[in-house]
């Protein structure tokens, strides 16, 4: 084969080789890196709506306990559960005058509900189902109901029904009250429930519901009536109980949830307060208020949250976007057409919608993770799945994008390579088959010549004489001779001048260095220095096991000086402990602490307080005098969970006070396998909107039981293989787990699974953990 056509093939192999190599490498990274990005902003989105879903319904909690204390609401359900039950009296009613009243309610019933309603269900429904047994709930019903003048989806305009009864004289009192709770706030309803009949005394919207009662009425097996008696029948006090979504008969049977609490008048539990749980608000947190976009969910993302009957809580967004395309696509999924048609009446999703897919069955069953699979409709979509860490219910979050979106722009980039390597490769071709014939002439003087050149030999004479490449590239030897011999003798020159300046520059170095280490060394000692100052306020931890038999402390600053501490006074008659988390950290943090140290300390012995509440309010006091400015307010402060622990005299049991600012208190018994926590006041010690006196809470407590104290510090650490938050769920049952073994040991349990979850990453915060065994 002749060497012009050998070095068109070369270099056309050559060319076509590295294009592929190159192509398949680009291709191959362009799709692992935009894969990997796709999974993180996934599961940055899930983890920042899983963050704000928590904080939903934490404010829910808030929101119920805040009224269920309320005069307002104390004062109305004694007058409506009072003119409840004298409704029949005050209108002198008989059989005869519940003749019309009948007729009303079920004319209502057979002309108005029923058809709305049966519009929505399989089976129909009858009067029998749903009609009120209870006759003074009939009288209210056909008033506030039936006769009711406003329209259908209005009837909680009207505040008096005008028969001069005792029930409508607080009706008309507290109405826009509880009217003003709804708007304000977006629920669906409000209900007060007597506690003793379970009767319904008063909702705002009026639904059929209204004046039933939930433990023997038409509605008895309703999500509301299980919350209803959930919370009726506890005796905790402030703990707020969830309803998940389900179809709701008295609404027309579109999905309900509930939130419910006791109402208290003093120590007598009058009636239950429960909230129809709004359904724009979780909706505005998954699809971002309709901005897929901005979080990177581009045109076919959406999240979804699951319960565990694999129905979803929240609006599809394809239903919000092509509603067509949505119900085809359920019609495809085998979904009963009595559920599309309820979809269709209300135009959601919610509780009705099937979801079951990888991605929900691992987030159901407690687990976390990236995967790809068929969603829904079929096709792949990258997705990043897990449990929602809220009390009452058991729910999955997944985020997900079609595979082809998020993918699109590494097809496109292929298609280039592809349709940019061709027309490279048909390039080379000519050029080389041109080259090869023109080269390979004189090809074989001239490399003679380059063989003398690499031997060192510069002074060979390049004899080759042409006007075409060949000729110009020996000129370009005959140079290249020329100006090696000129670079060896400059390059004789620069190394000589080459090692002065080194000398020079090493010398600048040291010399900077050496500043810096001086200034270094400086601001190190200043750090140590307020390190001893700190630790000298910190109660040495042989002094809390000397006064405790069986106790540890976890205390692990991020940086050198820490912006938590712990504290401990011994009294007379009472051992106080306190774990405070201060704002920020390293330097600033510990001159904070400081200002809390020196303010307890003052707190007990210049105030000789002893009960944990009045301390902290007092704390607060001199924390705000102490940062006060005169041109502002420092919004500095602290979280903190204070005990006073009081034993008996032979020391077998204790009684435990405690007061806690963020922070709670966490009591494992020795023969419950549960962790009990009583929950802080959500207030800081410092300057804020809405303060109050702290609650001070008594704890009875017996030899064995364990008390932990903590700031936030441990639970917020992010670590393990997803890099997520550790989260006090887990903190939680990772105490539940060595709780029987002594004091030091849980202490180093609890250091190693710190470190174990940190692995490689930074410490975020300050962390302190306080356990006492009684």
């Amino acid at each position: 084969m002749k060497i012009g056509v050998k070095l068109t093939l070369t270099f056309f192999l050559v060319a076509m080789t590295t294009m592929v190599i190159i192509g398949v490498i680009s291709f191959r990274k362009s799709k692992a890196a935009l894969t990997k990005d796709t999974y993180n902003n996934l599961l940055a989105v899930r983890e920042t709506k899983e963050d704000q879903l928590e904080d939903y319904f934490s404010q829910l909690d808030h929101q119920v306990h805040s009224y269920s204390d309320d005069p307002t609401v104390i004062a109305a359900a004694r007058a409506l559960s009072n003119g409840f039950n004298a409704i029949d009296s005050d209108l002198q009613m008989n059989d005869e005058r519940m003749v019309p009243i009948n007729k009303s309610l079920s004319d209502y019933y057979q002309h108005e509900f029923l058809p709305r309603l049966n519009k929505n269900l399989k089976k129909k429904a009858t009067e029998s189902e749903i009609s009120n047994p209870l006759r003074n709930g009939r009288i209210l019903q056909s008033e506030f109901i039936a006769t009711n003048p406003q329209e259908a989806d209005n009837k909680c305009k009207l505040a008096d029904a005008g028969d001069g009864s005792s029930y409508s004289a607080a009706h008309k009192q507290y109405h826009n009250f509880f009217r003003n709770i709804q708007e304000h706030f977006g629920y669906h309803d409000v209900y007060l429930v007597d506690s003793k009949t379970g009767v319904i005394i008063y909702s705002v919207e009026k639904e059929i519901d209204f004046g039933t009662s939930l433990i023997d009425g038409p509605f008895k097996n309703t999500n509301l009536a299980n919350v209803f008696k959930t919370a009726n029948n506890s005796t905790a006090l402030d703990t707020a109980f969830f309803a998940d979504f389900k179809p709701y008969r008295p609404a027309f049977d579109e999905p309900n949830a509930f939130i419910a609490t006791t109402i208290y008048d003093g120590s007598e539990k009058i009636g239950v307060l429960i909230f129809s749980m709004p359904l724009d608000e979780i909706n505005d947190i998954m699809t971002n208020d309709r901005n897929w976009d901005e979080v990177g969910l581009g045109e076919t993302g959406e999240g979804f949250i699951v319960g565990d009957d694999f129905k979803t809580r929240n609006q599809s967004r394809l239903l919000m976007q092509d509603s067509a395309t949505f119900f085809s696509v359920m019609k495809e999924d085998s979904t009963p057409e009595d559920i599309i048609q309820t979809m269709r009446s209300f135009n959601t999703s919610i509780g009705m919608q099937t979801v079951h897919t990888t991605g929900v069955d691992s987030g159901l069953a407690g687990k976390d993770g990236l995967a790809v699979y068929d969603n829904y409709r079929h096709r792949k979509v990258f997705s990043s799945y897990g449990p929602i860490d809220v009390e009452g219910v058991h729910w999955m979050l997944s985020f997900e994008i079609n595979q082809d979106e998020a993918l699109e722009n590494v097809y496109e980039l292929r298609k280039q390579i592809i349709l940019a390597s061709s027309v490279f490769l048909l390039f080379i071709a000519l050029i080389s088959f041109i080259l090869g014939r023109q080269i390979t002439k004189p090809i074989t003087l001239l490399t003679e010549d380059a063989s003398e050149l690499a031997t060192g030999n510069f002074d060979v004479e390049i004899k080759i004489k042409r006007k075409d490449e060949i000729g110009i590239l020996a000129v370009g030897f005959k140079k290249m001779q020329v100006t090696i011999r000129k670079m060896i003798e400059e390059l004789r020159h620069i190394n000589a001048n080459l090692e002065q300046k080194v000398e020079e520059r090493t010398e600048e170095i040291n010399n900077a260095k050496a500043i810096l280490e001086h200034k270094n060394k400086e601001i190190l000692d200043s750090i140590n220095y307020a390190l001893r100052l700190q630790t000298a306020i910190l109660p040495p931890v042989e002094k809390l096991n000397a006064i405790l038999d069986d106790s540890f402390v976890l205390f692990k600053p991020k940086d050198i000086v820490s912006g938590d501490f712990y504290w401990m006074k011994k009294m007379e008659h009472h051992l106080l402990i306190a774990a405070v988390d201060c704002t920020g950290h390293g330097v600033p943090g510990a001159l904070v602490s400081m200002v809390g140290s020196s303010a307890l300390d003052r707190c007990v012995g210049e105030f000789h307080l002893a009960k944990p509440s009045d301390i902290l309010d007092k704390l607060r006091e001199l924390v705000i005098a102490t940062f006060e400015t005169k041109d502002h307010d420092v919004k500095d402060g602290m979280d903190i969970a204070m005990v006073s622990i009081r034993y008996n005299k032979e020391k077998t049991k204790a009684t435990v006070e405690y007061s806690g600012a963020n922070n709670p208190l966490w009591l494992k018994r020795k023969n419950s396998e549960e962790i009990e926590e009583t929950k802080a006041d959500k207030q800081p010690i410092g300057v804020f909107d809405f303060g109050k006196p702290f609650t001070n809470h008594t704890v009875e407590v017996h030899k064995g039981d364990c008390i932990y104290l903590f700031t936030d510090g441990y639970a917020d650490q992010f670590g393990g293989p997803a890099g997520k938050k550790f989260r006090y769920k887990t903190l939680k049952n990772l105490l539940q787990n060595i709780s029987n073994e002594p004091m030091s040991v849980q202490g180093k349990k609890l250091d190693e699974a710190f470190e174990q979850w940190r692995g490689e990453l930074s410490q975020i915060d300050d962390v302190c953990v306080i356990g006492v065994r009684i």
